[in-house]
Order: structure tokens, then C-alpha cells, then sequence
């Protein structure tokens, strides 16, 4: 079980997805959740997220909550949160979709 538990709106780094960047070569993935879904019939409550260089106009990727922890590597700090937010392709592209509302 994560320390923190996954809340919409937070920053965290992929533990098994990795990003190119000119800056810093490849690097882990820094994604966003965008929802958490509720318990529906037999399905277990899902974390919905984007990664920082997804383009946008698809559905975000997804996990069980209870495997979140398998794919989090790490939060990001406020400051790298901020850096992400201004460098996501999927909100500079203007795809504001409801799960982002």
C-alpha cells in the first residue's frame, strides 16, 4: 500500500513507462490522475491517468487502485508538479476532457 494514496490531480512518476526528453534523455514517465473510479459491480475502483507527453483525444491509460502501487515510482515534488503542468502536451494541445474537470 502506498504511503499516500492516489488522489485526482496529483503528479507522480511511472515506474514502468518512460518519456524522451532533449533535456534529460529518457526518463521515468511523469503522469497525472485525472479520476478515480468508484467500485462498479466486480470491478475493483480504477486510477485513470495521462502521462506529461500524451497529445491528448484518447482515453487516459488506467490501473486497479490496488496495483497503483506497481507503477508508482515516486510524487513529484510541488516545483516538478508545476514544471509538468506547464509542459503537458495533452493540456497545451487544449484536450481539457471531463476526466480533467
Amino acid at each position: 500500500m502506498t504511503s499516500t494514496p492516489p488522489e485526482k490531480g496529483k503528479w507522480f512518476e511511472h515506474a514502468l513507462e518512460w518519456e524522451s526528453s532533449p533535456e534529460h534523455g529518457d526518463r521515468p514517465a511523469r503522469c497525472l490522475i485525472t479520476q478515480i473510479t468508484q467500485t462498479v459491480s466486480s470491478a475493483l475502483p480504477q486510477v485513470y491517468y495521462r502521462r506529461v507527453d500524451d497529445p491528448g483525444g484518447y482515453r487516459p491509460s488506467s490501473i486497479d487502485i490496488d496495483l497503483f502501487d506497481h507503477i508508482l515510482r515516486r510524487w513529484l515534488t510541488p516545483e516538478e508538479s508545476a514544471l509538468a503542468q506547464g509542459q503537458a502536451r495533452f493540456l497545451q494541445n487544449g484536450y481539457l476532457s471531463s476526466d480533467l474537470i
